[in-house]
C-alpha cells in the first residue's frame, strides 16, 4: 500500500512545485492590483496536482494531456472567478456573464477603447497560472526539466517585486530558495537514474542528505544575492536598455488602455504618455527628478493631446505619422496672438524618447517624429492645406541626459477680452473632431453642463463657470478607486465620487463643454515644477505629472484651463498683456483665500501634491525593467553557482580513487572527450588514450585504480602518493596542452583555394 503512494521523484518535489506557484498568489494577492487575486491559490493547487497525475499515467498521449488540462483549467478558472461577480446568480449565469465580459474587454481591444474591468485581469492572470503551474510540473515530472517550471513564475514573481509596494519582496527571496532546493532535488533525481543504469550501489537516504544539504547551500546563495551590487547601473547598460525602450513603452500604453483599473500601490516612474489615457484607480507618484526645462517662465510641458471619450477614458485617434528633420520649422497650424518660446529641455533619466514642450511646438534641434492628423486652415481669403495638428512628438533616437533637446513652441498671449470676442466661427476639422462624444454618455451630466453655464453669455464665461464649479465642489484625491465596470468615469466622478485627480477634473471639463457645444480636449504632461537657481532651470519631477483640457478659440487656438483643485489657477491678463510672455500661473498666495474658504488649510497641504496623469499599468519603465535584467541574471547566475557548488558537495561524498577518475572525467571533456553512459572505466580510459596520445599508462593507472576501491573484495594495497602525483600531473597537463591545440586549431584561419582556369594552348 505504501508503495502505491510513492513518487519516483519524490513527494518533496511535488511540495516544492506547489510552494513556488503559491507564492506567485501570494506575492500577487499582497500587491492588491485587484479584488479576487487570492481565488487563484486553488487555481495553481489543481494544476500541479493535475499536471503530477497527468505526467505519471501512460496511457494518454501527451498532446491529449496537454488539451484536457487546458480544457479543465479554463473551466475550473472561469468558475472561480465568477465569484467575484457582484450580486445574486446562480454558477451558470456567473460563468456566462464572466465570459460575456471577456468577450467586451476583447472587443475593446481590439479597437481603440479603454477597459477598466479589473475581474477580467483575475481571469487572464488565473489562466496564465495555470498554464505555467500545469506545463512546469508536467515537464517536471514527465521529463525532469525543471527549468520549464522555475523560469515563468519567477518571472511573475520577479516583475510583481519590483512593481509592488516594497514589502512583498520577500516573495521572491523565498522564491530563490525553494528554486534552488528544486533543482537540488530534480539534479540529484537525475544522478541516481544514471547510478541505477550504471549499477553504481548508493544509500537510499542520499536523497534526502543531499536536500539538507542543497537547503543550507540555498540560504547561503539566497542571503549573498542579497548584497550584490547592482551591476546594470552602468552608462554601457543604459545605452543597451535604450535600445529596447521604445518598444517597450508600446507595451506600456497598451497595457494602460486595457487594464486602467489596476491599483498602482507604489510610488510610480516612468509615466508612459501613449495613445490612451485611462481614468482608473490609486495612483502614487514618485518625488525624483525627472527633467530640467530652462524656460523663460513657468508654463505647462506637454506630452499628448486626446480627443476621443470612450467613457472610460480618452485615446488618441491620429492615424497618420509625420517626419520632421532637425532645426527646420514644422507645418503645423499657427494661430493670433502667440508668442515663441524656447525652453532647453534636460532628462534626467537615459532611454527618454517623448518631446516635451509648452503650447504647441514648432521646432527642434532634433529629428523627431509625430502623430498627426491633418487639417486645412482659411488664411487671408484662401485654404491653406496639408498642415498637420500634432497629438505626440517623439525623438527618433533616445535623448541622453547630458544632450537634451531645445524646442521653440509657439504660446498663445490672449487676454480675457480677446478670448470672450472670439466668438463661434470653428473650424470644419474642430467641429468634427472636438465635439464628439459617446452615445452611453448619461443625460444627468449634459443636464449639469446646462445648468452650471445657464448664465454665461460666451463660450470663454462658459469654461469659466465650469471650471470654477469643479474646483470649489469637487475633493482632490489620489486614492480613489476607479468606476465600476460598465459605469462612465466621469458621471461616476460628478455624481458617485465627487473626488478625483487631474484625470478626472480635466475630464469632467471637456465632456461638459463638448456637451455644449464648445470644441475642447484633453493635454497630458507635466506641470511647470520647481526654480533651481543653481541649474538655471525649473526641476520636473515625476509627481509633477499632470492633465489639463484645452478649449478652442477661434483665431486663437487651444487655450489652457485649469479645473483641478489642488493646482494654481492659470493666470491670463484682464486686457492686452503688458510685456506678459505666455499664459502663466496665479501664485498660490493669490489663491489661498479663494481655495481655502472651500477646503481648508489642511486639506490644502494635503492636495498641494499636484496632479496625476494615470500610470500606463504598474510600471518602473526603463529602471523596472534593468531590475528585471538583474533579477533574472542573478537567478541565472544562482543556479549556476548552486549547480558548481551540489557538484562539490557530490565529489567530497566520494572515495579517494573514485573522486580522482571523477575529475579525470570532468577534465576529458575539456578536449571534447565525454564517458558514454555503457562505457566501462577502461574503456573510457583506452578511448581517452588513443585521442590524446602518449598517456595510456597514466589514465589506466587511475582506471585500475578505480576499479580496485570500487568492487575488489580484499582491501587494496597502498600506493604511493607521490606515484599518484606525478601521473596525475602528466595526464592533466597533456589534456590541457591537447585542448589548446584543438582551440589554436580551430582559430586558425583556413587558407582560401583560388581556382585557377586552365587556359589550353
Amino acid at each position: 500500500m505504501r508503495s502505491r503512494f510513492r513518487l519516483k521523484e519524490g513527494w518533496s518535489t511535488y511540495f516544492l512545485l506547489l510552494i513556488i506557484h503559491m507564492l506567485a498568489v501570494w506575492a500577487l494577492s499582497a500587491a492588491e492590483w485587484a479584488d479576487g487575486l487570492g481565488l487563484l491559490i486553488w487555481v495553481v493547487f489543481l494544476a500541479v496536482t493535475l499536471g503530477m497525475l497527468l505526467a505519471k499515467q501512460r496511457w494518454l498521449p501527451g498532446v491529449v494531456s496537454h488539451i484536457l488540462a487546458t480544457l479543465v483549467g479554463l473551466a475550473w478558472t472561469v468558475f472561480l472567478v465568477s465569484h467575484i461577480l457582484p450580486g445574486a446568480m446562480a454558477v451558470k449565469e456567473r460563468m456566462l456573464a464572466l465570459v460575456y465580459r471577456f468577450m467586451a474587454w476583447l472587443d475593446v481591444a481590439l479597437g481603440q477603447g479603454v477597459s477598466g474591468d479589473g475581474v477580467i485581469f483575475v481571469l487572464q492572470l488565473g489562466v496564465l497560472l495555470w498554464l505555467a503551474a500545469y506545463l512546469g510540473t508536467w515537464f517536471t515530472f514527465r521529463r525532469h526539466q525543471v527549468w520549464a517550471a522555475i523560469i515563468p513564475v519567477g518571472l511573475v514573481i520577479l516583475i510583481n517585486s519590483l512593481y509592488a509596494p516594497s514589502g512583498v519582496g520577500i516573495y521572491f527571496v523565498l522564491y530563490l530558495f525553494c528554486a534552488l532546493l528544486l533543482i537540488v532535488r530534480v539534479h540529484v533525481l537525475a544522478e541516481q537514474t544514471r547510478w541505477q543504469a550504471n549499477r553504481i550501489a548508493f544509500s537510499p537516504d542520499i536523497a534526502w542528505d543531499f536536500l539538507r544539504d542543497g537547503v543550507i547551500l540555498s540560504l547561503v546563495i539566497v542571503l549573498s544575492a542579497l548584497f550584490l551590487p547592482n551591476a546594470l547601473a552602468s552608462p554601457r547598460w543604459s545605452d543597451i536598455w535604450d535600445t529596447f525602450s521604445r518598444p517597450w513603452q508600446r507595451v506600456q500604453d497598451e497595457w494602460a488602455r486595457l487594464y486602467s483599473s489596476l491599483r498602482s500601490q507604489q510610488a510610480q516612474e516612468g509615466i508612459s504618455f501613449g495613445r490612451a489615457l485611462a481614468l482608473g484607480g490609486p495612483v502614487r507618484l514618485s518625488d525624483t527628478p525627472f527633467m530640467v526645462v530652462e524656460s523663460p517662465r513657468p508654463l505647462y510641458w506637454r506630452a499628448a493631446v486626446y480627443d476621443e471619450y470612450t467613457g472610460r477614458g480618452w485615446v488618441n485617434s491620429d492615424r497618420f505619422s509625420a517626419t520632421w528633420p532637425a532645426r527646420e520649422y514644422w507645418p503645423v497650424p499657427t494661430f493670433d496672438s502667440a508668442q515663441e518660446i524656447t525652453q532647453t529641455v534636460k532628462p534626467l533619466q537615459s532611454g527618454e524618447f517623448r518631446v516635451y514642450a509648452a503650447g504647441q511646438p514648432i521646432w527642434a534641434d532634433i529629428p523627431v517624429a509625430a502623430d498627426v492628423t491633418y487639417v486645412g486652415m482659411s488664411r487671408g481669403g484662401g485654404m491653406i492645406t496639408g498642415l498637420a495638428e500634432p497629438s505626440s512628438i517623439r525623438a527618433l533616437r533616445a535623448v541622453s541626459p547630458s544632450a537634451g533637446y531645445t524646442v521653440i513652441s509657439s504660446v498663445p498671449t490672449v487676454s480675457e477680452r480677446r478670448l470672450r470676442d472670439a466668438g463661434t466661427n470653428y473650424p470644419t476639422y474642430v467641429l468634427e473632431r472636438y465635439l464628439n462624444l459617446p452615445a452611453t454618455l448619461p443625460s444627468r451630466v449634459v443636464d449639469l453642463a446646462r445648468e452650471i453655464t445657464a448664465s454665461a453669455n460666451t463660450p470663454y464665461e462658459a469654461c469659466v463657470a465650469i471650471e470654477r464649479y469643479l474646483r470649489r465642489e469637487y475633493r482632490y484625491d489620489q486614492s480613489v478607486e476607479a468606476p465600476p465596470p460598465g459605469a462612465d468615469a466621469v458621471d461616476h466622478f460628478l455624481f458617485v465620487s465627487k473626488a478625483g485627480y487631474c484625470d478626472y477634473y480635466a475630464s469632467a471639463m471637456v465632456v461638459m463643454l463638448r456637451a455644449i457645444g464648445i470644441p475642447a480636449r484633453i493635454a497630458a504632461g507635466y506641470t511647470s515644477g520647481g526654480w533651481d537657481p543653481n541649474r538655471r532651470g525649473y526641476v520636473v519631477l515625476y509627481s509633477d505629472a499632470h492633465s489639463w483640457p484645452e478649449v478652442f478659440f477661434p483665431n486663437y487656438g487651444w487655450i489652457p484651463f485649469e479645473p483641478t483643485a489642488s493646482e494654481p489657477l492659470i493666470a491670463r491678463p484682464s486686457d492686452e498683456p503688458q510685456g506678459l510672455i505666455g499664459i502663466g500661473i496665479v501664485p498660490p498666495a493669490l489663491r489661498e483665500d479663494e481655495e481655502e474658504a472651500k477646503f481648508g488649510a489642511d486639506e490644502l497641504a494635503e492636495g498641494a501634491q499636484g496632479g496625476a496623469t494615470t500610470p500606463a499599468a504598474p510600471e518602473t519603465a526603463l529602471r523596472g525593467w534593468r531590475a528585471v535584467a538583474l533579477g533574472a541574471g542573478v537567478l541565472a547566475l544562482l543556479a549556476g553557482l548552486g549547480a558548481a557548488l551540489w557538484g562539490a558537495l557530490a565529489v567530497r561524498r566520494m572515495k579517494p580513487a573514485e573522486r580522482l577518475f571523477a575529475l579525470l572525467v570532468w577534465l576529458a571533456r575539456l578536449a571534447g572527450v565525454r564517458k558514454g553512459d555503457s562505457e566501462t572505466p577502461r574503456e573510457f580510459a583506452a578511448r581517452l588514450a588513443r585521442t590524446i596520445g602518449g598517456c595510456e599508462p597514466e589514465a589506466l593507472f587511475f582506471a585500475d585504480l578505480y576499479y580496485q576501491e570500487r568492487f575488489s573484495a580484499r582491501k587494496a594495497a597502498p600506493v604511493d602518493r607521490d606515484a599518484i602525483r606525478r601521473s596525475w600531473a602528466s595526464l592533466r597537463r597533456r589534456i590541457l596542452a591537447y585542448r589548446w591545440r584543438r582551440l589554436r586549431l580551430a582559430l586558425t584561419p583556413k587558407p582560401r583555394v583560388v581556382r585557377v582556369p586552365i587556359t589550353r594552348l
